[in-house]
């Protein structure tokens, strides 16, 4: 008996990629203890005794707050504060010039993205992204009625294919006037890539010369969950100075999250960022969302919203929580460098990789190899064209050999 609605009936048939593989990793380590399992499935960072990490300062910090700033409502779109800190937090001092910047709080970045699929294309169009992705981005376009085309993220050379970018752009502006299109850098979900500025200018270069069609608007989704996870917060930010004085046509969101960079993965609170150089878009694009806001989820979690504000406001607490979030960041790096010097020395191709919490191995046939690692006690996540490794949740002493074997199975 289908009592479904049409659209809906369909839904959730296939189980979810990661959470899949997770749930035979934990039934292994119940079955056989922690030490006999290589555990590369989830993306939340584990320390080097294999135990759930947390920021020491942020979760001392949240402890202490009030009962009514931890469990009343926030305004629909936000603390005001807390719009203010997420657009401080994420240029930290990168902001471009010539633009108009709102921000409208949402529950993590996969709100944000949420949004943007639904407001900025219409049913039944697509958005853009890579061929390598991270897998909610499809689920969440089909469940607005939307859908995705992707392109070829790495040339030959697996260097960044901006001309590929450019080919599935015209082919979609050609049957719609909104485009979308989405980048999750820097630390792409799931190889690890970050986009150069050299890329960047390249990309934007090319949304202006479409934009001279005013028919067309072209809106752009930045998905940063990574971000303070790929370097230097100065230095990852840069990129951001190029948002300055774009058409009016051209809309740069940012999907930013409280989750990675705040180890708050369960406390769903983030915020969609929106940029322009048109004061009535921008004001738009806060209308808009708030709306979306109140038709979807209400409000968000107050408490989350208060403990950014209130960190932006106290520069020694803030620089605490850096400090210990960049312990953090090199000790995924260090992990990442074992795996990847390993990787060339068997001759295991991997994809680029300059931050962020995962490793990707290309594959012709992903499932296979990672059901030969799984006899070996392996956990890794099956993707359409290769093998995700969470490196962030890693300890360093049981990634010697993980490449000489994932080499073996492949």
């Amino acid at each position: 008996m289908v009592i479904a609605a049409s659209h809906a009936a369909d839904k959730g048939r296939e189980p979810d990629a990661v959470f899949a593989v997770l749930k035979r990793a934990n039934d292994a380590i119940a079955a056989l203890g922690k030490d006999k399992v290589v555990n590369a499935t989830i993306g939340a960072i584990y320390d080097e005794n294999e135990n759930f990490a947390t920021l020491t300062k942020v979760n001392e910090y949240y402890r202490r707050m009030p009962a009514e700033e931890l469990m009343n409502y926030a305004p629909i779109a936000g603390l005001p504060e807390f719009q203010q800190a997420a657009i401080d937090f994420t240029f930290q001092g990168q902001q471009p010039e010539g633009v108009y910047i709102k921000a409208v709080a949402t529950p993590g970045g996969t709100g944000a993205v949420r949004h943007a699929l639904y407001n900025y294309i219409e049913q039944g169009q697509k958005a853009l992204i890579p061929d390598w992705f991270w897998g909610p981005y499809k689920t969440i376009a089909n469940e607005h009625m939307r859908d995705v085309a992707t392109y070829q993220l790495f040339d030959k050379d697996f260097n960044f294919n901006a001309a590929a970018v450019e080919e599935k752009s015209r082919e979609l502006l050609a049957v719609q006037d909104n485009l979308l299109v989405l980048f999750n850098t820097p630390g792409h979900n799931p190889t690890g890539y970050t986009m150069s500025e050299k890329d960047w200018t390249q990309v934007l270069d090319f949304y202006k010369s479409c934009a001279r069609d005013k028919q067309k608007r072209i809106t752009i989704v930045i998905d940063m969950a990574y971000i303070d996870f790929a370097g230097a917060p100065q230095e990852t930010r840069k990129f951001m100075r190029l948002f300055g004085n774009l058409p009016e046509n051209i809309l740069v969101t940012m999907a930013f999250s409280m989750s990675k960079s705040f180890t708050m993965y369960g406390m769903r609170s983030g915020a969609l960022i929106g940029l322009s150089s048109s004061a009535e878009a921008a004001e738009e694009f806060f209308r808009i969302n708030a709306y979306s806001n109140r038709g979807v989820w209400s409000n968000g979690t107050r408490g989350a919203q208060k403990l950014l504000s209130d960190v932006m406001k106290n520069p020694e607490l803030k620089a605490e929580i850096d400090k210990e979030r960049e312990y953090y960041t090199r000790l995924i790096l260090e992990r990442a460098d074992i795996f990847l010097k390993e990787a060339r020395e068997v001759g295991l191709v991997t994809l680029p990789y300059s931050g962020g919490f995962f490793i990707t191995v290309p594959a012709d046939n992903p499932k296979a190899a990672a059901e030969k690692l799984e006899k070996d006690n392996i956990f890794v996540v099956p993707l359409k064209m290769g093998l995700r490794f969470a490196i962030c949740a890693l300890p360093k002493h049981k990634i010697p050999g993980l490449a000489a074997k994932t080499k073996q199975a492949l």
